[in-house]
């Protein structure tokens, strides 16, 4: 395996005529404001290879990978698209880690994944799937961190990320330790729960990678409502983009994609939109309305009201209730109405009300269902 020197000294690949850039925390490097998320790719081998050269082409110069994706073969999927030359683009591996997880292990992790790649470094390896109850074992002698730091001595690992889905405040306390050059999280416009989390890594000048733009497919149906709230006569997906981009403290927004035309259009939504400093503010606070719909009888997903006796999924119907009434998701609040699961379905409640008596945000939960059970 090839070495490089552990500076990270060259230019990342720019096309100025159909991307722009941002920095990337304070590592020195300028990431496209999209970057290509590989988890999505497809069965189509011929299409994934076809689809990365031409991200590459676009001006993406981020691809976020693991081994672990795809049942194992998103590296294999993306390998064949990129680049001979490969040095002007970040592909990005991740390991997870446990108690049993030794240096040696990590270390051959990151071999694994650079040859299934066909890279000589990784600019940047994140510790997926992190949390702070794992940092003990980062931490410890012989772990984790031992085998990163020995792996950036010798030029395999440049920078050191981190991604999870523990909370706000646990991921500000692992971004305070200075370990790391950037964070991976979901931020979207229905989820906006990790806002005080980007703040602080644009702080603390640590880069943001922003995934579930678009809440794992939810925002690719219309809504009339968030087009009157934002002022945008804009399809939902290139509105919940621009969201996320408006937030000055994210470096890139990363998008699993596995069309040509939806690379296409996410190239076109990011380079036609430039946020100024009071863009994301104007944003959030048309957010807070639409919320204040429901004012505070909101359901927070503290699942006090399950198990229902019916057996009826009463979360997915809350979470389909509020995403209808906030946003204006209809088509897709009938959608999980659906697709909900037959034994798990609203029209097994008896009226029993036990739901309502144990929710410590007084909802009227049997109104809801009755509600969503006409769509």
């Amino acid at each position: 395996m090839g070495i490089t020197e552990p500076a990270n000294n060259e230019p990342l690949l720019q096309n100025n005529d159909t991307m722009p850039y941002r920095p990337f925390g304070k590592t020195g490097l300028m990431v496209s404001a999209l970057s290509f998320g590989c988890m999505r790719l497809s069965e189509n081998q011929d299409l994934n290879t076809r689809l990365i050269l031409k991200a590459v082409e676009l001006g993406i110069n981020y691809f976020e990978t693991t081994r672990h994706y795809l049942e194992g073969t998103c590296q294999q999927k993306t390998a064949p698209g990129l680049p001979a030359d490969k040095q002007g683009l970040i592909v990005s591996g991740k390991g997870g880690i446990n108690a049993k997880t030794t240096a040696y292990h990590f270390r051959k992790e990151i071999e694994r994944q650079l040859d299934i790649l066909g890279l000589t470094h990784f600019k940047f390896y994140q510790v997926g799937w992190f949390s702070w109850a794992l940092m003990k074992h980062l931490l410890k002698r012989g772990g984790v961190l031992d085998a990163i730091r020995r792996a950036q001595d010798e030029g395999l690992v440049h920078h050191i990320g981190f991604t999870g889905h523990d909370s706000p405040e646990n991921f500000i306390r692992c971004l305070e330790t200075g370990l790391f050059d950037s964070i991976t999280i979901p931020y979207n416009l229905i989820n906006r729960s990790y806002e005080p989390t980007i703040k602080r890594a644009g702080e603390l000048g640590v880069g943001v990678v922003a995934m579930c733009p678009v809440a794992g497919g939810l925002l690719d149906c219309e809504s009339e409502l968030l087009k009157k709230e934002f002022g945008m006569n804009l399809p939902t997906v290139e509105m919940a983009l621009r969201f996320v981009l408006a937030n000055p403290a994210v470096s890139t927004v990363c998008s699993g994609m596995n069309a040509m035309v939806q690379l296409e259009q996410n190239v076109a939504t990011v380079k036609n939109f430039t946020p100024d400093t009071d863009t994301h503010a104007t944003l959030c606070e048309a957010l807070e309305k639409m919320r204040n719909i429901l004012g505070d009888k909101f359901c927070t997903t503290c699942r006090y009201c399950m198990p229902c006796p019916q057996n009826v999924n009463i979360p997915r119907y809350m979470k389909a209730y509020q995403y209808w009434k906030c946003f204006g998701l209809k088509d897709w609040a009938r959608k999980t109405v659906a697709e909900t699961p037959k034994e798990q379905q609203a029209s097994h409640c008896n009226d029993c009300g036990e739901c309502e008596e144990k929710c410590p945000n007084d909802l009227p939960i049997r109104e809801r269902l009755q509600e969503l059970s006409k769509l």
